[in-house]
């Protein structure tokens, strides 16, 4: 059965020139690439078809398989990742124009500091003649550089008017997906592509184009926003929240059309302070679970601000629960305490597979020999049972340094050993139990999704701080923004008469001057319990 498309989506879909989509999370972003393609391909010759580019192995083989299912016939359309694309249709085919010598080539990953070509380890964005000079000869000498592919097909584009003349033959459209993540040689190519006759499609989170929660603002893909020649597109509709959910949330960055009227995003007043609040909840949780038809505990959340409110649900809260609290892994914003909180993560994540995991630092096209050496210590890993996970602590560090090797952190090291050998932190990693309850912060949740959200501490000088400055004030908004959509199916934004401090002072509780715009306020129900 054919899903289809919402208004917005036809819009991007039925529109022939080039376009940038701004896609927020669970907005169906692949189901309208998936469209795309299969609305332009019968309009095809069969020797032609699109080029459609992911950033991994895994994302490319599921958008091709979406698209031979909705298709049968892909033609000669392309489907895989950036480095492949620029090996298999430029480099492969085309250097020996360049060179004037047919050979097979070398893929190599690493360059050794004594070699002739150590000089590119110098490289710092920009390629001097010399860095161009190593690259033709590794050429001639059938060696390509992992690390310099995009760089090379560059040259090869420029230097041989046939590429453009073969990929305009063979293809119509260039699609790249995870725009934001694009850097400069990606994004010459893709102008490149797109000025010699080919439609360019930028696909990119706007989430981190606009919004900037993780604080990066992708040039490339803004740059194509302003550009004259892209009409800009954007999915805005959150297809996992309810509509009355993601209408609220968009609404706070004043994107909202609708004024819903099956409203699940409640503002509900309670007189006291948490200890009355968890009462409420522990009244009321039953009838809201059945309400919406959630069966097990684990599938709610309570969300908070800090550490401090965490404390005071854990001790209230009679129903059974589950405490996430952060430990020092997750504050660490190294590449090694990152990789390491990512390996906790994913080991206790039932749909995480050892070579999903793989496949984010190394390709097994490219780097096999990497590959393969980190699948096996990631299985190993894996393998471990909880109760003896402190035992994987060395081949832990053996993956970090197999993926960063020049970013040794002994902190890291000393903060992965603090929470694998403390059975309490490590825990904090365990999923909930079906009938437990997750309490957690609201910067812990990133990422994850409850049918039911209790979204705390939506307090005047805590949600925001009122003392911060712009730019800190637009993270507690983005913050909030979080924890709305979290929900699926229900959003209740906890409101008590009284509020404690970190320094545990009572005191009475205003509400959050965003919960008092009128806007938001029209897209809501407040209650009281």
């Amino acid at each position: 059965m054919i899903k289809n498309p919402t208004d917005e989506q036809k819009d991007i879909i039925n529109y022939p020139g080039n376009i940038v989509v701004t896609a927020k999370p669970g907005s169906g972003k692949t189901f309208t690439i998936v469209e795309k393609i299969a609305k332009v391909l019968p309009c095809l010759p069969d020797y032609k078809g699109v080029i459609a580019i992911s950033f991994t192995n895994k994302a490319s083989d599921e958008l091709k398989k979406r698209c031979v299912q909705r298709c049968t016939d892909a033609k000669q359309s392309f489907f895989g990742t950036m480095d492949k694309f620029y090996l298999s249709q430029i480099i492969m085919p085309f250097a020996c124009h360049l060179t004037g010598v047919k050979t097979d080539f070398e893929i190599i990953d690493t360059i050794s500091e004594d070699s002739k070509y150590s000089s590119l380890l110098q490289y710092d964005g920009e390629l001097s003649q010399n860095h161009i000079n190593l690259l033709m000869n590794g050429l001639y000498e059938g060696v390509v550089f992992l690390r310099f592919i995009g760089e090379t097909a560059y040259l090869i584009i420029e230097k041989i008017p046939n590429v453009i003349l073969y990929l305009k033959a063979k293809y119509s459209h260039v699609i790249i997906d995870e725009y934001q993540d694009c850097g400069a040689v990606q994004h010459s190519i893709f102008e490149y592509l797109v000025k010699s006759g080919l439609i360019g499609i930028a696909v990119g989170d706007i989430n981190q184009a606009i919004y900037g929660f993780s604080k990066r603002y992708p040039k490339y893909l803004l740059s194509l926003m302003s550009k004259s020649d892209f009409t800009v597109f954007s999915l805005n509709k959150n297809h996992r929240c309810h509509p009355s959910i993601s209408e609220y949330s968009l609404c706070l960055f004043n994107v909202s059309k609708t004024i819903p009227t099956d409203k699940r995003v409640f503002k509900v007043c309670i007189d006291g302070d948490e200890q009355n609040i968890c009462q409420c909840i522990d009244r009321y949780i039953d009838s809201i679970k059945s309400k919406y038809n959630v069966i097990s505990n684990n599938r709610i959340a309570i969300l908070c601000r800090g550490n401090s409110t965490i404390k005071r649900i854990d001790s209230y809260l009679k129903s059974p629960h589950k405490v996430f609290n952060e430990t020092k892994i997750d504050t660490d914003t190294s590449d090694w305490g990152r990789l390491f909180r990512d390996i906790l993560i994913s080991h206790f994540e039932e749909n995480i597979f050892s070579a999903d995991f793989a496949e984010k630092f190394f390709s097994d096209e490219f780097e096999p020999h990497k590959y393969r050496q980190a699948l096996l210590l990631i299985n190993d890993i894996f393998s471990v049972d909880k109760k003896y996970f402190s035992t994987s602590m060395d081949k832990m560090i053996a993956l970090a340094e197999l993926v960063y090797p020049t970013k040794r952190n002994e902190n890291a090291i000393v903060n992965l050993k603090s929470v694998v050998s403390d059975e309490e932190m490590l825990s904090n990693y365990f999923p909930a139990a079906d009938n437990e309850i997750n309490i957690m912060t609201l910067h812990k949740s990133k990422g994850l999704e409850f049918n039911i959200v209790f979204h705390m501490d939506m307090y005047k000088w805590v949600l925001p701080n009122e003392y911060g400055n712009n730019e800190e004030k637009q993270q507690d908004l983005n913050l909030h923004y979080v924890g709305i959509t979290r929900a699926i199916d229900v959003c209740y934004i906890m409101i008590g008469s009284k509020r404690y401090n970190s320094n545990g002072k009572c005191y009475d509780a205003l509400p959050s001057p965003y919960l008092e715009r009128q806007e938001l306020i029209d897209r809501r129900l407040d209650v009281k319990w």
